[in-house]
């Protein structure tokens, strides 16, 4: 006769609000991009973090148990990923819907300008620095990418059309006057990294 495992009713509980939170952590991230909210929900993604770790180190005797958590585990993992990949798209100013937004809003900005402007008066002022600034990030990032062991055969034109999509969406999103760029080493890899400036 096969025995009757015992059920844990306190980690089944446990199961049940880590169920819980990973569909709550799911919602709240599409709306944050898809723009409804404004701030990434970083704690709410910590707290589930560290609710994974917690849950680790307990050891269920239930197999059913057992299996569910590994399966909601799983479906963590694979959030998580889907989330980060959407971050360094964000990062990288290539998501498609803030792409989209920084698209709208610079047509809009665009059809606001003077005609003399679009019948070719001078460039505008600050331009001749804006290049400047691309050309210094780049330079900077170039030299962190050989520190790093990385390859640094690139484009200048890649990197600051990159770098001038990121400006567009982050100014979308967050209503600022500039965005300030720094180059930084995480996890032994060079990455430009973009601060607004309010």
């Amino acid at each position: 006769m096969a025995k009757v495992q015992r059920i844990d009713r306190g980690f089944a509980g446990k199961l049940d609000s880590f169920e819980g939170a990973i569909q709550q952590l799911k919602i709240t991230y599409e709306k944050y991009f898809s723009g409804i909210e404004k701030i990434e929900p970083v704690k709410e993604r910590e707290d589930l973090r560290r609710t994974i770790r917690e849950l680790d180190r307990e050891r269920p005797t239930n197999l059913v148990q057992r299996h569910r958590y590994q399966t909601l585990r799983a479906r963590y993992i694979s959030l998580d990923q889907y989330i980060q990949r959407n971050l360094f798209q964000i990062e990288r100013g290539t998501h498609p819907k803030f792409k989209f937004r920084a698209d709208l809003s610079e047509r809009r900005r665009q059809g606001e300008r003077p005609v003399e402007a679009a019948r070719g008066a001078d460039p505008e002022p600050g331009r001749v620095e804006e290049e400047e600034s691309y050309r210094a990030v780049f330079d900077r990032y170039l030299e962190a990418r050989r520190a790093c062991g990385q390859n640094d055969d690139l484009e200048f034109e890649r990197v600051r059309s990159a770098i001038h999509n990121q400006v567009r969406a982050i100014k979308s999103r967050f209503k600022c006057t500039s965005v300030r760029f720094r180059v930084v080493v995480e996890e032994g890899k060079a990455r430009i990294k973009a601060v607004p400036q309010r």
